[in-house]
């Protein structure tokens, strides 16, 4: 369990460790592998969020899973770069609801180098990268006395 002052402090900086979905690169199911090997070519990110249209959550995708899917299905090079890439998403990846509670998400981030925000209706609302919180971790080891007085019990 977190010290309910260090959640409260943490939480206070959300903010800053919650990018909303609006400020993301995301892949669309539908997307095509040539689509996405230019994305993901480009970006310094390993793997991206994959949505429907509408904005409901699929799953992720990187460079390796579009790999694998092409080593495992031996397809003709014209029909594997026109095929979406809904067929390589990785399905069963950790999310956090939007009501998440803070120890829920340092746990999952222990594996995982970010998680998508996704609530019950399975809408996409943004991911927490584990980059993000060691920035939180970061500015509560050093601005936490300024607002809390420490005492030995």
């Amino acid at each position: 369990m977190i010290a309910k002052e260090f959640e409260a402090y943490l939480l206070e900086h959300e903010e800053t460790f919650l990018t909303p979905e609006a400020n993301l690169a995301v892949m669309v199911d539908t997307h095509n592998v040539d689509h996405a090997l230019l994305l993901l070519s480009q970006m310094t990110y390993s793997r991206i969020p994959v949505v429907t249209a509408d904005k409901q959550f699929v799953g992720t995708i990187s460079l390796t899973d579009i790999m694998a899917y092409r080593l495992q299905h031996e397809l003709p090079e014209e029909v594997f770069m026109t095929t979406d890439i809904v067929h390589m998403t990785k399905k069963d990846g950790l999310t956090v609801e939007p009501d998440y509670a803070l120890s829920d998400v340092l746990h999952k981030l222990v594996d995982e180098s970010f998680l998508p925000v996704v609530d019950k209706g399975g809408h996409f609302h943004g991911i927490i990268t584990r980059k993000s919180i060691l920035k939180a971790m970061n500015a509560l080891m050093h601005n936490f006395t300024s607002q809390y007085k420490i005492c030995k019990k």
